[in-house]
């Protein structure tokens, strides 16, 4: 099955945009999960660092899991890991779901670049506030001033690790003083959350963005074949309305892009070429036809003037056989003229009311007088008229009569049909004759074309009367075709409307020259 042109090019535009479209949803899904990723190193190093300078007691570790969990947008306390481990001696603290298969010491941990200087600073003199006296201090606001007066210098560092097939993103903030006694803190949280959180937005999106991406994408396309399928459309109407009598037609290449007019020149061109070619062709015809009808009427009328002259039998017979030569080649111009006139849309129609029905059993009746060990049937309905060229139409019907008996072999059949249908009148034209192959069916109606039975000289005809009989009914608005059959059979049908169309018939009337 043959796609159309517009449909592929609609297909092909689609497919383009829809892959272009998912190329930038994957560079762009990757390239938001990397920010989506720094966040989070933001924030794990922010929560690292808060619990590297707070004091972190075990018994609360289920609440600090809780607030850390909502900060990283953790659904799940299990998602996060903490630790927090001190040189003053005191035990580390791990929170609820730390894995003791994470080996901190060897991970490979890399320097957070915008979290370097994270550490808290004493505040200046000015907006330090006056401390209490240190007996009315309790053990945790000492620890705190004293962690103030040390200034602790701090710094942040990332790392990646797989747990228990699960992929997690940590925090590692390093909180020193003078004394090299510090604090590290280490917080983790699974990627997956995060991938999570960032697919369920992404989806609920893109359920929005991707249906109308595509019906824009499918307008457009639509909108892009037409346009380009619009200057096609054009020359191939004006392609399809090309026929012998329009030849002079051309195509304006204004206002079409550069590519188009180029193809509309190259058509234009080569249509001026075709029809040079062919009134150059037509003229030949009508001329070569023309100028040999006045030298073979001459000659015809010489050759009778010898025989009648001449009282020698055998001068006689040789004189006949010139006679039968040279009427033969008179028939054969007169067919050319006609043809190269309707070839030129030049055939002249004098249009009057003909009863198809006397005039086909006239020709008939002619024709039983000379066919020999054959049969001839007719089936000619009653009372059918048409409205044509008399003197065409029984050139027409006597072509096709003479070629059925001529073609038709000893004891063969012979068949005449003529209907009236919607629309138009059947003629159909059958006769038994040799097997004729597929090869010289397809050049029936060929100009000067005979088959190979066809070029034994014991049979008249010159391979025009077809060809001749097909342009008589074309002019009448009809057509002759060969219809199917058997190889050995001969079916020729003649569609005739009832009337001409006027316009045609008075443009071909009109534009005939005098004979």
């Amino acid at each position: 099955m043959r796609i159309s042109f517009r449909v592929r090019l609609f297909v092909v535009a689609t497919a383009i945009v829809a892959t272009v479209l998912a190329t930038v949803m994957t560079i762009g899904w990757s390239r938001v999960l990397a920010v989506e990723v720094e966040r989070l190193d933001d924030r794990l190093c922010m929560e690292a660092r808060r619990m590297a300078t707070q004091p972190l007691r075990a018994e609360r570790i289920a609440d600090i899991e809780s607030d850390i969990a909502i900060k990283l947008r953790l659904p799940l306390t299990s998602q996060l890991m903490l630790r927090v481990d001190t040189n003053d001696g005191e035990p580390s603290v791990n929170s609820t779901y730390w894995s003791d298969a994470v080996e901190v010491n060897n991970l490979v941990w890399t320097k957070a670049l915008r979290q370097a200087d994270a550490a808290p600073r004493a505040p200046d003199e000015t907006q330090r506030k006056p401390p209490r006296d240190a007996r009315d201090q309790s053990p945790l606001e000492k620890r705190e001033r004293g962690q103030r007066d040390l200034r602790l210098v701090g710094a942040c560092w990332l790392s990646s690790f797989t747990d228990q097939g699960r992929t997690w993103r940590a925090a590692k903030f390093d909180l020193s003083g003078p004394e090299n006694s510090g604090v590290r803190s280490i917080v983790a949280a699974d990627l997956a959350a995060t991938e999570q959180e960032l697919q369920s937005a992404v989806k609920s999106a893109l359920g929005i963005v991707i249906p109308v991406a595509l019906v824009l994408a499918a307008l457009g396309a639509w909108l892009l074949s037409s346009l380009t399928m619009r200057p096609v459309n054009r020359l191939r109407a004006a392609m399809q309305g090309v026929t012998r009598n329009v030849l002079d037609e051309r195509l304006s290449a204004q206002g079409e892009d550069r590519e188009f007019a180029e193809l509309i020149d190259a058509y234009n061109t080569m249509l001026e070429r075709l029809d040079a070619s062919f009134h150059q062709a037509s003229r030949f015809s009508a001329d070569a036809a023309h100028e040999l009808r006045t030298p073979l009427t001459i000659l015809q009328g010489r050759i009778e003037q010898a025989v009648n002259s001449s009282d020698r039998n055998s001068m006689q017979t040789d004189l006949m056989g010139m006679l039968d030569e040279v009427g033969r080649m008179s028939s054969i111009t007169r067919k050319l003229l006609l043809l190269s006139r309707a070839d030129a849309g030049r055939l002249a129609l004098h249009l009057e009311p003909i009863n198809l029905t006397e005039l086909l059993d006239a020709l008939i009746a002619d024709a039983r007088q000379v066919v020999e060990n054959q049969v001839l049937q007719s089936a000619i309905g009653r009372g059918i008229e048409i409205e044509g060229d008399h003197v065409l139409m029984r050139q027409l019907f006597n072509n096709l009569i003479s070629n059925a008996v001529r073609y038709c072999p000893a004891g063969g059949w012979i068949k005449v049909s003529a209907q009236v249908l919607p629309g138009g009148i059947e003629v159909c034209f059958a006769n038994r004759s040799q097997p004729i192959s597929a090869q010289d069916r397809r050049r029936f109606f060929d100009r000067f074309y005979r088959g190979d039975a066809e070029h034994n000289r014991q049979i008249e005809g010159s391979g025009l009367g077809l060809s001749l009989a097909r342009e008589i009914a074309r002019a009448h608005g009809g057509d002759l075709t060969l219809l199917a059959s058997p190889l050995d059979e001969v079916v020729i049908g003649l569609w005739l409307l009832r009337a001409p169309r006027a316009s045609a018939a008075a443009k071909q009337k009109s534009s005939a020259p005098p004979s």
